[in-house]
């Protein structure tokens, strides 16, 4: 299988960076918007967000969502509020720690998770292993102390703490023994070398 992975990787089109790209462009987005949210929260403003109730189609990101993105890059906490704008709103300083904190955040967050995801189902991933939760499942503590009675029936199954009956033997046990008795059926030459060892 990691024979047949590293012959036929799965091709990387066109589709695959657009998306990506695309993914990473609005998460930056969303992150000025929270940035700036979170700016005019320290600032003892509120939370605040765009206006939702501006242009044709009522959207949290709608129309003041993306006509006040330049407004919120220059510094300006009050871009595209809904009126009245709150008081106290965060000066340019704070506007821009706040953006640039969430963004790295953000973006952290993303590649973190992208990579994780790729690893996971990406044409990178190892086939036919097992998860770590599958691997538990089958393997871990919980499960081997559930068979413990199948796997160790000496230790751990229900006739484990019982005392062994003894066992009870006679003197015909000694004699009576299964298949050829001591010295029968072998050659003569042998048992005089065996008695001669036994006079030495």
């Amino acid at each position: 299988m990691q024979r047949e992975r590293r012959r036929d990787p799965y091709p990387w089109t066109w589709e695959i960076p657009v998306a990506v790209a695309l993914a990473t462009l609005f998460v930056i987005v969303i992150g000025i918007q929270l940035g700036r949210s979170v700016a005019n929260l320290l600032a003892s403003a509120g939370w605040t967000w765009p206006d939702a109730n501006a242009g044709a189609f009522p959207s949290p990101i709608g129309t003041a969502f993306w006509t006040s993105l330049p407004g919120v890059l220059s510094g300006h906490a009050d871009a595209g509020l809904p009126t009245p704008t709150p008081d106290s709103l965060a000066g340019r300083g704070l506007v821009w720690v706040s953006l640039a904190i969430t963004e790295v955040a953000l973006l952290s967050a993303t590649i973190w998770v992208g990579a994780w995801a790729h690893q996971r189902w990406g044409p990178g991933r190892m086939r036919g292993m097992a998860t770590a939760a599958e691997a538990e499942k089958i393997l871990g503590v919980i499960r081997l102390r559930k068979v413990a009675g199948i796997v160790r029936p000496d230790l751990c199954g229900k006739h484990a703490t019982a005392t062994a009956a003894p066992v009870q033997r006679t003197a015909s046990d000694l004699t009576e023994q299964t298949g050829p008795q001591l010295g029968h059926g072998l050659s003569p030459w042998l048992l005089n070398g065996r008695r001669t060892k036994e006079k030495r």
